[in-house]
């Protein structure tokens, strides 16, 4: 297909509107190529600097060089080809270029001073103010460690009326100085009105929030800390900026005893760390993962293992490990700029990080949420499989996979059980093939027991895919051969994987299957066990809408066991058919009684999770009430006790809500923000019992935005509120979202235009 130039500069203008960055940079990549090819020399140098942006985003700041490279060969070939804006913006460009050079150290000095130069001969030759250049200049001086010339460049820029009072990245350029330098108290001074939005610039102000981090803890001001924490993490997440900002996070965080808070910033960029290309961004964000990492383990935390997006199965990596991982990397990043440089000011920079020690101790979150335990080091294969199976029992999903990890390749007697546990993990197409793989595993062992129970479990993935011709003679066959044995507890989940294929044909036998299940559950004494036929027998009285006293009393076992066999999610579950059946009876009020009653009857022995547990109850009743603040409490130790299993969407909604009637809409918006979009995509896909609570959760995080005076936060979800009113053609929520974006508006810094642009700066 041949595209002519309107249709290319449309597709240029689609592609700016793209979301997802790897699509975007690919149908650049066809702009480029297409513009190259027809010789649209305005559009190509357009389409190449789009392009050179998208790549930073994608880390692969290396890529943006041979782009400049060709719009600078062509631009001095054919200088009539590029209007006046065009090369303005070019010899900007090429700032910027020569910026980045210098983050590169196998880049040379002699090459990076050249381009200098060269870059300082065009400015003049056009005419040009060389205000860009001397920051240009010092900013080269500042990565290669030239204090003497950063001073410099620093004056001549100043010299030159470069600083604009209003413009952000000149602002931080001025606090960022002053922090190098240890000078807390000055930069203090200068940045404490635009910390206090007291000052107006024309950018959201992260890098000034990221840069006053650990001078305002060690000022002792807590409360500002935690605010600039709070505003820069919510900026970062919703834009796109330096790998290094998330970095200064996690390093605040790990020295101010927020380890949880640093790790949830860690599993959300430690993904992308492996494909970034731009050393100091690399260098920087290994630094700070190392200054959390030793701080885990000074608190003895060194064995818990370190998750992120996309790790792989056999990426097992501890605290400890990963100290010394990142330390070797940042310090061996720091060595080649030294190399380069011919100094010993960046190792000795990120050394004297490396080794520093805690400034302050104070909460940046309402709640402290640990992901997972530690994993002992000297624990055996045997041991280390079979946590694995426990904690994938009790849906802790994130916990098995760790386990798996520090298994590594099982020993030969367990690679069956290894086997049978990942094939039960992963849930996709192969689930069928690998089951029967595993199950062959077993019968090469001469393991039958196990051999059976994995083909169970094969019988009933047929069920539910369709196959009850094939899964009914199978579990049948393996339920007989399990139950004949003298283990209660095997055939307790014989009898209860047969119910669960049986029902498709036969509802009677699945129901005495069940009974059979719990007789056997029973006597095995296993809560476990006795939670999962319960569990089954629980769903079917629903299903079959049995009276609400015999679902109260099935759920009622059933949040015993759960809450006996450590398993938070099911236990939910229970309180939840609970809070239902009673509802229907007409005895809501009698089982708020019998909740107060046992929360009364608490003694320092109680299990945490038992009081986790009717804690949450008594929440529930509390939010049906209309007294949301007084369900915080219980709220938070549920969502800390279900973290290393899955928080249910519905969970952060509530707390969201139990914050805001208190006033703590920082809190509000924080919890608010982590399942905003799923919330939508269980609407979407009819999963919501309440499809009104997706927008009520947006409305809220609007309502909270604005009490925070923060314009952008709620325009930005007033913008999914009103294309989904569009996608709905629903009037009134259309009305809503104009007249909350007239009154956002309306009430912003009058100096400040509708539409900020907000600096990407790259990853």
């Amino acid at each position: 297909m041949d595209y002519d130039e309107p249709q290319l500069w449309a597709a240029l203008e689609t592609a700016h509107t793209v979301e997802d960055h790897e699509i975007r940079q690919a149908q650049l990549e066809d702009v480029v190529g297409w513009a190259e090819a027809r010789g649209f020399a305005r559009l190509a140098f357009t389409a190449r600097r789009a392009l050179a942006d998208a790549y930073c985003v994608g880390r692969q700041w290396s890529r943006a060089f041979p782009l400049f490279s060709r719009c600078l060969s062509e631009h001095d070939a054919r200088r009539h080809e590029l209007d006046p804006d065009q090369e303005a913006e070019l010899l900007s460009w090429y700032c910027w270029i020569v910026q980045t050079m210098a983050e590169f150290p196998a880049v040379g000095l002699p090459l990076i001073h050249a381009a200098l130069d060269d870059v300082e001969q065009r400015h003049r030759e056009a005419g040009r103010n060389l205000t860009e250049v001397y920051a240009t200049r010092r900013s080269v001086a500042h990565i290669v460690a030239d204090w003497e010339q950063e001073a410099h460049w620093f004056q001549r820029w100043i010299a030159a009326d470069g600083p604009n009072p209003m413009r952000m990245w000149d602002f931080a350029l001025q606090v960022d100085r002053l922090t190098d330098r240890g000078d807390d108290a000055a930069a203090y001074e200068l940045a404490a009105p635009v910390l206090a939005a007291a000052r107006t610039v024309t950018e959201p102000p992260v890098p000034v929030q990221i840069d006053m981090l650990l001078p305002l803890a060690r000022l002792g001001r807590h409360d500002e800390a935690r605010r600039a924490f709070r505003l820069a993490r919510r900026r970062i997440r919703r834009g796109v900026y330096r790998y290094e900002y998330s970095g200064r996070l996690i390093e605040f965080c790990a020295l101010t005893g927020n380890l949880d808070a640093g790790l949830e910033t860690l599993s959300r960029m430690m993904w992308g760390f492996a494909s970034l290309d731009r050393p100091t961004g690399k260098m920087e964000f290994a630094v700070a993962v190392a200054v959390l990492m030793r701080q885990m383990v000074d608190a003895g935390r060194g064995d818990e293992p370190i998750g992120w997006a996309g790790q792989g199965e056999d990426e097992y990596v501890d605290a400890a490990q990963m100290l010394a991982r990142m330390r070797g990397i940042a310090l061996d990043l720091a060595a080649t700029f030294d190399a380069r440089n011919g100094t010993a000011a960046q190792g000795d920079r990120a050394r004297a990080r490396l080794d520093a020690r805690p400034v302050a101790q104070f909460r940046v979150d309402a709640a402290s949420y640990r992901f997972t335990a530690g994993i002992p080091g000297e624990l055996s294969a045997e041991e280390l499989l079979a946590r694995a199976e426990w904690h994938r029992e009790r849906e802790q999903r994130t916990a098995a996979e760790d386990h798996l990890r520090a298994l590594g390749q099982p020993p030969a007697h367990l690679a069956a059980r290894h086997a049978h546990l990942r094939a039960l993990m992963r849930k996709g197409p192969d689930t069928g093939s690998d089951l029967h793989e595993a199950a062959g595993r077993y019968r090469d062992e001469d393991d039958m027991i196990g051999m059976a129970l994995c083909l169970c479990d094969v019988a009933v993935w047929m069920g539910d895919n369709g196959m009850l011709d094939e899964a009914l003679p199978l579990v049948t066959k393996m339920r007989d051969l399990l139950c004949r044995l003298p283990d209660p507890k095997t055939a307790a989940l014989a009898e209860c994987k047969f119910a669960n294929v049986v029902e498709w044909s036969d509802q009677d036998e699945a129901d005495r299957a069940l009974a059979r299940a719990a007789e056997r559950a029973a006597e095995s004494g296993d809560p476990h066990v006795a939670a999962v036929v319960a569990h089954s027998r629980v769903q079917r009285a629903v299903h079959q809408d049995l009276p609400p006293s015999q679902i109260i009393a099935l759920a009622a076992t059933m949040r015993d066991a759960a809450l006996d066999a450590e398993w938070p999610a099911q236990a939910v579950r229970a309180f939840a058919h609970l809070e239902t059946a009673h509802a229907k009876a007409g005895t809501s009020a009698a089982y708020h009684r019998e909740i107060e009653e046992r929360i009364a009857g608490f003694s320092s022995g109680t299990p945490h999770l038992v009081r986790v547990g009717f804690g949450f109850a008594q929440a529930r009743v509390r939010i049906g009430e209309g007294r949301e603040a007084e369900a915080v409490p219980a709220l938070e130790a549920l969502i800390a006790a279900e973290r290393s299993s899955g928080v249910p969407t519905m969970h952060w909604h509530w707390l969201a809500r139990g914050y805001f009637a208190a006033g703590r809409f920082e809190d509000a918006v924080d919890v608010a923000e982590v399942d905003a979009d799923f919330l939508d995509e269980e609407r979407e896909r009819g999963r919501l019992e309440e499809p009104s609570t997706a927008d009520e959760h947006r409305k809220l995080l609007v309502e909270c935005y604005r009490r925070l005076d923060d314009a952008d936060g709620a325009l930005e979800h007033l913008t999914v509120l009103g294309r989904m009113a569009g996608e709905r053609k629903d009037a009134e929520l259309q009305e809503y979202v104009r007249a909350q974006i007239d009154a956002v508006r309306r009430a912003r810094t009058p100096d400040l235009p509708d539409s900020l642009e907000i600096h990407a700066g790259g990853s």
